[in-house]
């Protein structure tokens, strides 16, 4: 009555990465990032006195 095929545990898939390819990406990325939350932070710096008055 089981009619559920047996799997393997784990399955193995091998890849062939180029790690200085990914860390040049992810570097950019978190150049990125760090842009993003700099003007965030400066735009709330510069906002905080009339914005949160309702």
């Amino acid at each position: 009555m089981n009619n559920k095929r047996q799997r393997p545990d784990k399955t193995y898939i091998w890849v062939n990465i180029d790690f200085d390819k990914v860390k040049h990406r992810i570097d950019a990325v978190t150049c990125q990032i760090e842009r993003v939350i700099q003007k965030h932070q400066l735009s709330n710096q510069t906002g905080k006195s009339g914005k949160r008055n309702n």
